[in-house]
């Protein structure tokens, strides 16, 4: 058997389960070690033995971890000046954005941790995985210095408890590090390995859209209002089939929403939603970029589709052929055209600016969510009466959630204003200019639009976004931490 064993020199671990997570990463995650593994290989000048030891450790079942618990330290938002790559005036001291960071850390009972594979590795193998650990004086945040060693058939302490991986690496995953590497952008975490009853998390319901987005950041020209994003979103959308028409590639359903024949497909597909700078307490509204989700039932389809590709596999289902020219095409846009608005820039980012653009402020599990771009109703409420109305618009955005593959909400309050500080109203006051209503085209035109704050009987996973317009950014909600 083989172990790594990584020892805390300062008995604290700085690493958070994920970019936008200020919960702390405890047990480290293979994945983890084994990108710190990789950037010892890179940094020793990529040797092509060390490489081989690599790629044989990349193929292994997941570690048994062994560790002890930990205290989490409470963090809060620091803002802090993003590193200098551009040179221009704007890097200086006093004219530097500020951008929201948390250090989230892990205070472990016993600063030391092993990794044991069930395998026994070639000597060769071996003798090079140890001068890659030899070489690894931190894992995950540069403030977690550490010490690493691996040693075969450890005799294992009884004070430390066994865990099992919830995050794996996999065969390709060298290269997948490398590729993104190269193209200067930071690579998605490892496979999620934890068995299927316990990623559902005891049976919390799931809605079937992925939380798994792709973000646009603005870059610059003529930003368009939040209240326009149905128009701006199909925008995006053209721009995507456009390129796909140039290319004479066939447009996929789970892109287009379309059958072959230009029927609507009744699948889950693309969609683009607003990331809005509200929630917080000087929100303005402004719209600080795109994102673009997919149905979640695609996820590990991408995700093997990846790994596949840069592991030099046969593409025998097309499947590698689909999800690279998704992203290729997708990456390939850098602005759209808004007509008599101007020309808005937008660039692809894996490390969005701002807090507001993070995806998990959209994908948490939470009982109370509430709207942050109105729902556009499914259908007209018929009833008369207003508290018969209010009551037909609730069993309305009910059916909604049940579209979404969510349960039938406990309570919803409707009302024309958002309970998200900084998100537009659902419609304006009667002397207000006609640029503050929301701009619809096509079938939503004619949709009635609301807030609203649901609650579900028990806790769901997002992204909750319903209504007729949840694919062009309508209907986006965001958890309530109540």
């Amino acid at each position: 058997m083989l172990s790594l064993e990584i020892e805390y020199l300062t008995g604290v671990c700085f690493a958070a389960q994920s970019q936008s997570s200020d919960q702390p990463d405890w047990p480290p995650q293979p994945d983890r070690v084994f990108s710190a593994l990789v950037a010892a290989w890179g940094s020793r000048g990529e040797s092509p033995v060390e490489k081989t030891a690599l790629e044989w450790l990349e193929q292994q079942s997941s570690p048994e971890i062994y560790a002890s618990d930990a205290e989490s330290r409470r963090v809060g938002i620091s803002f802090v000046p993003p590193n200098d790559s551009s040179g221009k005036p704007e890097v200086m001291p006093e004219r530097r954005r500020r951008q929201a960071r948390m250090f989230p850390a892990a205070i472990p009972h016993r600063p030391l941790v092993r990794f044991t594979w069930s395998a026994d590795p070639a000597t060769e193998n071996f003798v090079a995985l140890q001068a890659l650990a030899l070489d690894t004086s931190y894992l995950g945040h540069s403030a977690s210095v550490v010490r690493c060693r691996f040693v075969l058939a450890p005799q294992l302490e009884p004070k430390f408890a066994s865990r099992v991986a919830d995050r794996r690496v996999y065969p390709g995953r060298l290269s997948m590090l490398q590729e993104f590497h190269n193209r200067g952008e930071r690579p998605p975490r490892g496979e999620v390995v934890m068995p299927e009853a316990i990623r559902k998390e005891n049976g919390i319901p799931r809605s079937v859209l992925s939380a798994d987005w792709i973000l646009f950041e603005d870059a610059g020209g003529d930003c368009p209002d939040v209240r326009g994003i149905a128009v701006v979103a199909r925008r995006l959308r053209d721009a995507l089939l456009s390129r796909y028409r140039d290319e004479g590639i066939a447009i996929p359903e789970i892109v287009s929403g379309h059958l072959p024949d230009g029927a609507p497909s009744n699948r889950p597909h693309m969609g683009i939603v607003p990331l809005i700078d509200a929630g917080w307490q000087y929100s303005a509204g402004r719209l600080m970029g795109l994102a673009v989700f997919l149905p979640r039932e695609t996820d590990k389809e991408r995700i093997d589709a990846e790994r596949d590709w840069l592991a030099g596999l046969e593409d025998d289902s097309g499947s590698i052929a689909l999800w690279r020219n998704f992203e290729r095409l997708l990456s390939s846009i850098s602005h759209l055209k808004l007509g008599k608005l101007g020309v808005w820039k937008i660039n692809r980012t894996l490390t969005p600016a701002a807090w507001s653009m993070h995806a998990a402020r959209f994908a948490a599990c939470a009982k109370r969510w509430r709207t942050v771009t109105p729902i556009a109703l499914d259908r007209h409420a018929k009833a008369k009466n207003a508290a018969d109305r209010e009551q037909e618009v609730a069993e309305i955005i009910a059916d909604s959630c049940i579209n979404i593959g969510l349960p039938s909400p406990r309570r919803i309050a409707i009302d024309k204003h958002s309970a998200v500080k900084g998100a537009p109203s659902a419609y304006p006051s009667g002397n207000a200019p006609t640029w503050t209503g929301w701009t619809l085209s096509g079938s939503l035109a004619s949709r009635v639009l609301t807030h609203a704050v649901i609650e579900f009987g028990q806790p769901v996973h997002g992204p909750v976004i319903v209504g007729a317009g949840r694919y062009v950014g309508l209907g986006v909600c965001m958890s309530d931490p109540r």
